[in-house]
């Protein structure tokens, strides 16, 4: 059961926005999340690639049209992290460690690479000949190869939660330098295999009391993509009840609209940054922190939008369970109409059950004789 109170009243929408707001602040989730969808990672990477190859993800959904699969492109998110992390790993203090950092950063970006020529390079979800080509460029369906690639480079953004918690600063933490040490001493015994098994729990389990996420868009997005996740898969969204429904609303282009937001937001957002890191006279300080205003006033309405996502598919779920509810109300009336049928009709059974038994005796008499 979601944490959002699914009420439509003015106050209920005022509280939805502050609990998104103030989540997205913390860059934290509670509890643990299912992965989003590879529909849900595909909407939030068209926000983040050019208009034309946004257009053509768009059509591509439209026309049921998918990319290849690949187990989960959060997934593919955590072996990047993982990858960017062991390479920003400090081994000033530790020398002999650059060889086998260097080592683990190129066994992940083989594997990242094979998950880019999956996705990439499949024959079965792109054209392969020059005919079909230009009949997907007439439907609009039609991926150019370096467009491929762009949407991989996007789905590499997939928000999900952080692997290794906030400790892991700068990559190296203490859980880092005690695992690693760990490992060393293990290495070449009869253990090796188990210490390397342990030291991956290690990793896994520090500091996973709830979702946490690098900043405040990656948490965002991930909140969006989960409301699209719970309303797409709900059977009650999909059935001709909301129709009307489905049809004012199409959940792959506002998902992708909310991505391209925040992703032009934090773009914007890190050139401010860097601006007033660099500028020291007090005017541009000043101007900086203008626009810094006007940027949280955009950040605020984007909230509100995610927000009225999450409330879309609280209030999707509850009609679902209410739904129940009345299925199984009336199943029970029905219920008590056939058991009362069946009740009436006793009389007629026992005649019926009768008059077999006499046919029955007549058979038998007539068998013998």
């Amino acid at each position: 059961m979601s944490v959002f109170d699914g009420s439509g009243s003015a106050e209920q929408r005022a509280r939805f926005d502050d609990e998104v707001h103030s989540r997205c602040a913390d860059c934290r989730l509670p509890g643990h999340s299912e992965p989003l969808s590879d529909a849900a990672a595909i909407a939030i990477a068209a926000g983040q690639v050019d208009e034309a190859t946004r257009a053509v993800l768009v059509h591509r959904w439209h026309a049921g049209r998918s990319l290849p699969s690949i187990g989960g492109f959060g997934a593919l998110r955590s072996l990047v992290d993982e990858r960017d992390r062991w390479r920003a790993k400090d081994t000033t203090s530790k020398p002999g460690s650059a060889l086998a950092y260097r080592l683990r950063a190129a066994e992940l970006t083989k594997r990242i690479n094979h998950h880019r020529t999956t996705v990439v390079m499949s024959n079965r979800h792109y054209a392969t000949g020059v005919r079909a080509a230009r009949k997907e460029r007439r439907e609009g369906v039609h991926l150019d190869l370096d467009q491929r690639d762009a949407v991989f480079d996007a789905l590499t953004r997939t928000p999900a939660p952080q692997k290794f918690g906030p400790i892991a600063e700068r990559g190296l933490s203490l859980v880092d330098a005690a695992t690693d040490r760990v490992s060393s001493l293990a290495r070449r015994t009869p253990v090796a295999d188990r210490v390397e098994w342990a030291t991956g729990l290690v990793d896994q389990f520090v500091d996973r009391k709830d979702d946490r996420f690098d900043d405040r868009y990656d948490t965002l997005l991930f909140l969006a993509g989960t409301s699209f996740d719970r309303v797409r898969r709900s059977p009650a969204w999909q059935s001709t009840y909301f129709e009307i429904q489905r049809n004012q609303l199409d959940l792959f282009v506002e998902l992708t609209e909310i991505s391209v937001d925040a992703t032009s937001l934090r773009a914007v957002a890190a050139e401010l940054n860097r601006i007033g890191e660099t500028m020291v006279d007090e005017d541009t300080a000043a101007q900086v922190e203008s626009r810094r205003g006007a940027l949280e006033v955009v950040w605020t309405q984007l909230t509100g939008r995610v927000a009225a996502l999450v409330r879309l598919a609280n209030v999707v779920e509850s009609s679902e369970t209410e739904a129940r509810t009345s299925d199984a109300m009336a199943r029970a009336h029905s219920l008590d109409d056939r058991i009362d049928d069946l009740v009436g009709r006793s009389g007629s059974r026992e005649m019926s059950a009768e008059n077999t038994h006499f046919v029955g005796d007549q058979v038998r008499t007539q068998w013998r004789e």
